[in-house]
Formats: C-alpha cells, structure tokens, sequence
C-alpha cells in the first residue's frame, strides 16, 4: 500500500486530505442525517474530484518530462515499457480519490435512508 501511494507522489496527499475530509462528513452524515449537511459533502466531493484530475495530470506531466529529458529513457529499446509504467504510477490518484468517493456517496446514501425512514 505504501509502493501504491508513494508512486502518486505528493499530489497524492492533497487527494488524501481533501478525502478525507470528504468520507468524515459522510460519515457524520450517516450517523446523523440531516440535509444542511449535504451541501458540504457536494463541495467537499467536488474538491476532491479536482484534485483527482490535477494529480493525474501532474504525474503524467512528470512522466512525459522525465521520459523526454533523460537520454537513456528516450532511447531505450523499452520506451514503450517505461511509459507504460509511469501511465500506470500516473493513475494512482485516479484509483484512491474515486474509491474515496464511491466510499462516500455510499455513506451519504445511508445516511439519506436513515432520514427517509425518521420522517424528517
């Protein structure tokens, strides 16, 4: 998990943070529906798909400048294995942050349920 994480770089901890902070006010939600709520999670979520698309664009960056600028990665016989490989690190953030928000969205699902079946 730790290989996981370190291949996102540190981009993956502002998906982290944000994250978090998002399935904590699910969660809350859950425990303790009540509509007011909502609106953060939206924004918190929203914030957190941003910075799933900033970090993967920021490891592909990362990935195309490292590729382009070091000569023995340009003319390797196995280029197309090293991008590969540096597409693949490049996800990372894609697969933690959107994993989080299924987390998330499901939590916010209960925490509706739980509302309908109070009658507030």
């Amino acid at each position: 998990m730790i290989e996981f994480f370190k291949a996102g770089g540190f981009p993956m901890f502002v998906v982290l943070f944000l994250g978090l902070a998002a399935l904590i006010a699910a969660g809350l939600f859950a425990f303790r529906p009540d509509e007011g709520r909502v609106g953060t999670i939206r924004a918190l979520s929203t914030s957190t798909g941003f910075s799933v698309l900033a970090a993967v664009a920021a490891d592909l960056a990362t990935v195309c400048y490292t590729v382009a600028s070091n000569p023995e990665f340009s003319k390797s016989d196995e280029l197309h294995l090293i991008v590969l490989m540096g597409i693949a690190e490049s996800l990372t953030p894609a697969i933690m942050g959107c994993t989080m928000l299924a987390l998330v969205w499901m939590m916010v699902a209960v925490g509706h349920r739980r509302l309908a079946a109070s009658g507030l």
